[in-house]
């Protein structure tokens, strides 16, 4: 790789950084290619991509982006960018991708998960499975779109309530009428 294509390289790395709503380290080592496709594709499908990157560009673009964080957890992330890694990045959903990886590594167990790096804070494999157990966004905004509709619904059954009930209390008289009559 010469000097252009590290620059760019980096450049790609430390906008990705700066963009992403995650940023998740995988050790693929001992995947076929057709495996890491089939990853790579999994990935796509739910808005998220991943490439295999070079560690050392890989650190020096998180920590020029991520300075002024907290420098802890980024010194955390760096230190797990060792050996070969995939890094999974995602503009849209954090939760997504995790969902990906976890069910991708429980079907092969040569995927280990390394770490992600998600709003500022490290967070390491278990934490990692444990994210890929919350709703993802489009879950989340069905619930919000329930909860913001049950009042609504629920005036909507209150009010029907007397009418029906009237309905009912006709219905029940317009057949006493008729019993009599037969």
């Amino acid at each position: 790789m010469n000097r252009a294509e590290k620059q760019a390289e980096l450049d790609f790395l430390s906008d990705c950084f700066t963009k992403t709503q995650i940023a998740l380290c995988v050790d693929y080592r001992g995947l076929t290619v057709s495996q890491i496709t089939q990853l790579r594709r999994d990935l796509r499908s739910v808005g998220s991509q991943g490439r295999v990157v070079k560690n050392t560009l890989a650190r020096l673009s998180a920590e020029r982006v991520l300075k002024g964080r907290n420098e802890s957890e980024v010194e955390r992330f760096v230190k797990m960018l060792e050996g070969p890694t995939l890094l999974i990045y995602s503009f849209q959903d954090p939760v997504e991708p995790t969902k990906v990886i976890t069910k991708f590594a429980k079907g092969n167990d040569k995927l280990q998960i390394k770490g992600a790096f998600v709003d500022g804070s490290f967070v390491d494999d278990k934490g990692v499975e444990v994210l890929s157990k919350m709703p993802g966004r489009e879950e989340l905004l069905g619930q919000l779109l329930r909860l913001m509709n049950a009042p609504a619904t629920n005036l909507v059954r209150l009010l029907q309530a007397p009418a029906t009930q009237i309905v009912r209390v006709l219905d029940g008289h317009r057949s006493n009428l008729e019993g009599k009559a037969e």
